[in-house]
């Protein structure tokens, strides 16, 4: 039985970049005696197991044939028999299948370390076509590993995935994690790249004119990842473009669907985008078109979400370069409006009314102290 550090460690150990997650290959054993070691097994198939004090995982020594179409047709074998260069040749990239034994030599049967120097991004074998997932993987790295270049065959074969149309395939949660990762990564907007060169983002976003919009997209994923911003926000920000796209309000909806787009960020797109023109003349709107803004933002209700919205919109703006009021005085003068408004005692204003009548009197009430305070 022998054990190896094995994928995104060794690779950031041989890049000097900080070390997240350890993983770990087994080659030379089996489930029953991982288990009577103290191992905990993962899900079903008893091939992965936590280690009982780290809790990192440890696999064994597998290989995978492909028996059917979509990114879960592989079929899993581990046993005894089974080599670690046969285990790390099932691996997407040579930078990713580069192993580490316990006296702390490096096994690199696929010339990983070598690519790692010239920076370039090579599939490990020609199994590499048959996971659709790849794709999606591939442009992510290329978004981390932003100086890396896709070696022209791995290039080749990523149109081949798409072209077999096997990337919709692949569930809709898995889709949306990959370009999750992705968007958290400083060049995000590679990954855009990456997917639009080899088809992959007509089948995915096809709501998205990346050919016209991509200049566009870049700027305002830069801007939201200068200043730090969430990833709600840049997801949202990246949606946007569906609007400037002038697709049909039921058409946006289906990218949503297609991807498993959380409700958070599917909230906060819309929020933007249903009140960008307020927003960007701001300093033009009168005292009750201002309280209107307040209304339909829905800010009475949740008013947190004010901060990542105009976040979305100066990252939006920044890209499109649209002249616009300071984003921050915007912000401070909608928060300056919702402290004062938020001391009215509404339980007073409210009492012996109708329900009509209570809406319309919290409403003039509030629109006298906006008035009040916009004339200060």
């Amino acid at each position: 039985m022998k054990i190896y550090l094995v994928g995104g460690a060794v690779r950031d150990q041989i890049m000097g970049v900080p070390v997240k997650d350890r993983d770990y290959v087994v080659v030379g054993s089996n489930s029953e005696e991982m288990v009577k070691l103290g191992y905990k097994p993962v899900g079903k198939d008893f091939s992965v197991f936590l280690h009982p004090k780290t809790h990192y995982e440890y696999a064994l020594a597998r290989t995978e044939r492909k028996v059917s179409k979509g990114y879960k047709g592989f079929k899993v074998y581990a046993s005894k028999e089974v080599t670690l260069e046969e285990d790390l040749q099932r691996r997407d990239l040579t930078i990713n299948a580069i192993a580490k034994n316990e006296k702390g030599q490096f096994i690199d049967p696929f010339h990983g370390i070598g690519d790692i120097r010239k920076k370039i991004l090579r599939h490990v074998s020609p199994a590499f076509i048959e996971d659709p997932i790849r794709v999606l993987r591939i442009a992510r790295f290329s978004a981390r590993f932003y100086q890396f270049k896709i070696y022209p065959t791995t290039q080749s074969i990523l149109k081949k995935i798409i072209k077999n149309k096997e990337i919709e395939a692949v569930a809709s949660e898995r889709v949306w994690h990959e370009i999750s990762v992705g968007l958290s990564e400083k060049k995000s907007y590679l990954m855009f790249d990456v997917l639009h060169q080899c088809g992959a983002l007509k089948v995915l976003m096809p709501e998205i004119n990346y050919v016209k919009n991509k200049n566009q997209i870049k700027k305002s994923l830069e801007c939201a990842n200068k200043f730090k911003y969430s990833h709600d926000v840049k997801a949202a920000t990246l949606f946007m473009y569906i609007y400037a796209s002038k697709v049909k309000v039921k058409d946006s909806e289906k990218i949503y669907v297609r991807l498993s787009v959380p409700n958070s960020v599917k909230r906060l797109t819309e929020k933007l985008a249903h009140n960008f023109t307020e927003l960007r003349q701001f300093n033009k709107l009168k005292t009750h078109q201002i309280l209107d803004l307040i209304y339909k933002m829905d800010l009475f209700r949740n008013p947190n979400s004010l901060s990542e919205v105009m976040k979305a919109f100066d990252a939006y703006t920044q890209g499109q370069k649209l002249k616009q009021k300071s984003v921050s005085t915007t912000l401070k003068t909608l928060q300056k409006c919702l402290k004062h408004l938020n001391k009215l005692n509404l339980g007073v204003i409210s009492k012996n009314k109708t329900n009509l009548d209570i809406k319309l009197s919290i409403y003039e009430a509030r629109l006298r102290v906006l008035t009040k305070l916009i004339q200060v």
